[in-house]
Formats: structure tokens, sequence, C-alpha cells
């Protein structure tokens, strides 16, 4: 029987985020790569209204600033 890998033994597993949704009010276009508004049609991250969320990216990337080479 073989050993795992070291470097499958050392990675960090990150839970799912399966709770994500579309940001309200927002379609995707694939086309543009780009959240739009449906009722202004401008980029989601040119709006200044504060009530509106804060776009993730099309992927969920998690992007902790962290490198963990030390865990």
């Amino acid at each position: 029987m073989s050993e795992a890998h070291f470097l499958v033994e050392k990675a960090f597993v990150y839970s799912s985020k399966k709770d994500l949704e579309d940001p309200v009010g927002c379609r995707y276009d694939n086309s543009l790569g780009a959240w739009i508004l449906t009722d202004s049609n401008e980029f989601l991250v040119k709006s200044n209204d504060p009530d509106r969320p804060r776009p993730t990216t099309k992927k969920h990337d998690l992007e902790t600033g962290e490198d963990l080479k030390g865990a």
C-alpha cells in the first residue's frame, strides 16, 4: 500500500461554501465576465450604492492573505 504524497498530507483543506447565492438584482454576463445590475445594466463593481453586496469571484475563490507556510 502506498502512502499519500507529502503535499497531499500537508495541504490545508478549506470547507466548502455551499450557501453562496447570486447578488440580488444582478445577473452574470458570461461574455463580459462580470456581474451586471439588472435595473441599470451597470457593472456591479462600478456601483456606488453602499447597500449593494460586494462581489466575489465567479468561482468563489477563497483569498485568505495567508500563505500558511508555517502551518
